[in-house]
């Protein structure tokens, strides 16, 4: 089954830590009116499994408790109810020599139905935050590396502040994100600190979240740096290890603009920054220390049944010494459930061994998109290193030393935007280009993973169109089309179009669907239906799942525009 929580803390290393966390666990079960198990072993208690398996070795002790549980769908749930949801809460407690840690997974049923626009949805049902992890963090002393839970977002007030939360981000011990943000313009920082509780609630346990004070806005920036930098109203969440003053590593702690927050419901906010955290959390790798105790807990739980299986083996010897009836219906039946529960364990690993099948499966297709993005790249920076040499050797040649060796003025530098939500608000710093697409299908590209590929390719591409247009409007370039402005070189204006096709397959360009989903809304001046389907465009990123395309339309010889009709997943075609 699929996380939809998980929380990893660490604790104070004590004799007393298993039992401390067995007392939170016990007032937890009780309040649901469960009694938690004095032993190792599995109780049932009106459809609800709880679970004892304790492990240690020469260097840890650790114990787990696993609640299994039936979960009703959401009230909002549309779709066919089902009799058997199951969710599994576990808590794992490990003691070490030198560390310890608690570790909460909540692993939840699966939703699927049908949205408002007929699209069929598959979904992992939301959790919140388990009570149970609340009462941890409040009765033990919980950290995450130099971070420290706690109920609400912490307010940093001082330069001293300010030099803590660096030295937090800075961590790469820590392994839950921290969300930062600073007031808009004359917000109070108390008041702001009520709207990011709310575009943070459901994290708790999971990642941090602090609010700036206006003052130590230009503090926190300059330490930042300014690819780090966050603005008034804005929030960045700041994964683990952050290289402060280093922009190439802004593209792994994503910023939520001041506009979208302001614009967008909270609560959609609150479900997408939680979604990507628990993905986020899911996906990583665990600590050495959790593998080595998980390993030894599962073989644990799964010799526990065995156990049982050879009790029951000697008490039939004396069934059968006696010949009491009564003994050995009382014994069948215990069998019986006993080999059910083995059937369900054995179902239960079937399916945990085909998602994890399924999750090396997607795992290969995105190192082979990745290995195809690094080579890309790894080529444009080669072709770029050798032209910057070449035009040196030029300029020197030409004796301007100063010129060649003069480092980019901030008007040379591309300053990229930060997101998709960020490219769409900044689209119209290109006047020659006209957006006719859906905008919320693009800022939607921002929930996935790994889009600043993604990002920085489209802005080149929007670039390069922009030079184009003007320059073919005006005169100074008169090569032709697109494609020829790309391979002719002859020109003054940028060009960084990779991915570019110019048309689509012939399948695409006569299938009814394929051809509504390139269809666009134009003005009549572009065409008098005002209705054209779009073919070329730009991969953004190679490979299946959601990779994004830009589609254009080149009007530069009627009206000096090009019109970008699509930005967003990649559309249908026979393959995908």
């Amino acid at each position: 089954m699929p996380i939809s929580y998980r929380s990893i803390l660490s604790v104070p290393s004590s004799s007393t830590l298993i039992a401390d966390v067995d007392k939170v666990v016990a007032s937890w079960l009780e309040s649901k009116q469960i009694t938690v198990p004095l032993l190792p072993g599995t109780t049932i208690h009106d459809n609800q499994e709880i679970s004892r398996i304790d492990w240690s070795n020469e260097v840890v002790a650790s114990r787990r408790w696993q609640l299994r549980e039936h979960w009703d769908e959401p009230i909002w749930f549309t779709g066919d109810r089902q009799p058997e949801r199951i969710a599994v809460t576990s808590i794992t407690v490990i003691q070490g020599r030198d560390q310890a840690r608690i570790w909460v997974d909540i692993d939840a049923p699966v939703l699927r139905y049908t949205n408002r626009l007929g699209e069929e949805v598959t979904e992992v049902q939301e959790s919140g935050t388990p009570r149970v992890i609340r009462a941890l963090i409040a009765d033990l002393e919980t950290n995450d590396g130099a971070a420290h839970p706690f109920a609400a977002p912490l307010v940093v007030r001082t330069v001293k502040h300010v030099q803590e939360l660096v030295t937090i981000l800075a961590d790469d011990q820590r392994i839950g994100s921290s969300l930062v943000s600073s007031p808009p313009l004359g917000i109070e920082s108390a008041q702001w600190v009520t709207v990011v509780a709310d575009l943070t609630r459901g994290l708790d346990g999971m990642a941090t979240s602090y609010v700036i004070d206006p003052e130590q806005l230009k503090e926190f920036n300059t330490a930042a740096g300014a690819a780090l930098s966050i603005g008034p109203g804005s929030l960045r969440t700041f994964q683990p290890g952050v290289k402060l003053g280093i922009p190439a590593d802004a593209f792994r702690h994503r910023v939520l603009s001041a506009r979208k927050i302001r614009e967008t419901p909270l609560k959609k906010i609150a479900r997408m920054l939680r979604n990507a955290e628990v993905k986020r959390l899911a996906d990583l790798r665990l600590p050495l220390i959790l593998r080595d105790v998980d390993y030894g807990l599962l073989r644990s739980q799964r010799y526990q049944p065995l156990q049982g299986i050879e009790e029951l083996r000697e008490e039939t010897k004396t069934v059968a010494e006696e010949r009491d009836i009564d003994l050995a219906l009382q014994l069948n039946d215990r069998l019986a459930a006993e080999l059910e529960r083995q059937k369900k364990d054995a179902l239960d690993a079937l399916e945990q061994a085909i998602g994890l099948m399924t999750q090396l499966d997607d795992l290969r297709e995105t190192i082979e998109i990745m290995e195809l993005e690094t080579s890309e790249v790894a080529a444009r920076a080669d072709e770029s290193q050798d032209t910057v040499e070449v035009l040196r050797r030029r300029l020197i040649g030409l004796t301007a030393v100063a010129e060649a060796y003069a480092p980019l003025t901030d008007d040379e530098r591309t300053i990229y935007p930060e997101s998709f939500d960020d490219l769409v608000d900044r689209l119209e710093d290109f006047d020659r280009l006209s957006f006719v697409g859906d905008a919320e299908t693009a800022r939607a590209l921002d929930e996935h993973p790994n889009m600043t590929v993604a990002v920085h390719k489209a802005w080149d591409a929007l670039a390069s169109l922009q030079d184009y247009a003007a320059l073919t409007s005006d005169g100074s370039w008169t090569g032709g089309g697109i494609y020829s402005y790309i391979n002719d070189g002859g020109h003054s204006g940028r060009c960084r179009l990779l991915g570019f096709r110019s048309t689509e397959s012939d399948t695409v360009q006569n299938n009814p669907g394929m051809i509504a989903q390139r269809t666009v809304t134009v003005p009549a001046t572009v065409h008098s239906t005002g209705r054209l389907m779009m073919t070329t465009h730009v991969a953004l990123l190679n490979g299946r799942a959601g990779a994004p395309r830009m589609y254009v339309y080149d009007n530069v010889s009627s009206d000096g525009r090009v019109y970008v009709g699509y930005l967003g997943e990649h559309l249908q075609t026979a393959r995908y």
